[in-house]
């Protein structure tokens, strides 16, 4: 049995180890030792990070930082808001939150600008005064700026109080009238005429709230000035109508059109509207939506 040393290691082993540890050493400094050498050439001064911003930068993006040469600013750089210019004249009260936004301001700038807007803005000193609005959109508008004269103003005032008590039919205003709405614009306008369209007309003044983009807030503020009369609905045979005519409505889906289709075939064609009902995939709430655009 063997009794010698177990600490004994032999010379071969020695100069293993020797040279892992050489390696080992050039592996870990050589790097180092090169970029030390390529900046000095390159002109580059050292930066001296101090630990805390170093160990956030190492969390947050898995390495850390390196010298001047590397722009870490450009990992914080925000997304740039494209600034649109008008392409025609403009009264600034008359603006929506979403013109001001087209034009660059943030929604929260948009927002501040608006309550502004209702005690009034007579003039571009008054505007460029507003310090929400940036001076690069300030510059993109100014000359597309029109404010209406005291005397313009007042005929203005005198044409809304005559009709205080006169609504739009919502079925009958056309583009123009619409746009005249205060908080409504060119942009709404052509929305709910385009709604109106897919749907065949409005049966009552709340299918507002639907329109692409509407919100709760401008649905409150522009509701009174509309009434709707439910005539002239362009009205959806149901016993003559293909499933591609029907789902083309905003109120039903493939399945819901395909479904009528198939038990109007069924049943040999629809004796009352309410039989539709009997569709498992067509409930309460979408009958009662869609009942007033259905014909037998």
């Amino acid at each position: 049995m063997y009794q010698g040393n177990p600490f004994d290691v032999s010379k071969r082993h020695q100069r293993g180890v020797w040279i892992l540890i050489f390696l080992s050493t050039v592996i870990i400094f050589a790097p180092r030792v090169l970029q030390f050498f390529t900046d000095e050439k390159e002109g580059f001064e050292l930066e001296i990070v101090p630990y805390v911003a170093e160990k956030t930068w190492h969390k947050k993006y898995r390495h850390f930082p390196q010298r001047n040469r590397f722009n870490k600013n450009r990992w914080f750089a925000k997304k740039a808001i494209v600034k649109h210019k008008p392409t025609k004249f403009f009264d600034p009260n008359e603006l929506t939150k979403q013109e001001w936004m087209f034009f660059g301001l943030s929604e929260k700038q948009a927002e501040v600008v608006l309550k502004i807007a209702k005690r009034g803005i007579h003039s571009n000193q008054e505007l460029q005064g507003i310090k929400f609005i940036p001076p690069e959109v300030f510059e993109n508008i100014k000359e597309f700026t029109s404010y209406p004269t005291e005397a313009e103003g007042s005929k203005k005032m005198a044409l809304k109080s005559e009709r205080t008590n006169v609504t739009l039919d919502l079925n009958q205003v056309n583009e123009q009238e619409l746009s005249e709405v205060k908080g409504i614009g060119p942009f709404f306008s052509k929305q709910i005429l385009k709604y109106r369209s897919q749907l065949g007309g409005f049966s009552r003044k709340e299918q507002l709230k639907e329109v692409w983009k509407m919100t709760p807030e401008l649905y409150e503020q522009i509701q009174a000035e509309f009434s709707c009369a439910a005539t002239n609905l362009t009205l959806l045979h149901i016993n003559s109508e293909t499933a591609e005519k029907l789902q083309a409505h905003p109120y039903l889906n493939w399945n819901q059109a395909n479904s009528i289709v198939k038990m109007r075939v069924q049943k040999g064609g629809y004796k009352s509207i309410d039989e539709i009902k009997e569709s498992v995939i067509i409930d309460q709430e979408t009958f009662e939506k869609v009942r007033p655009y259905l014909s037998l």
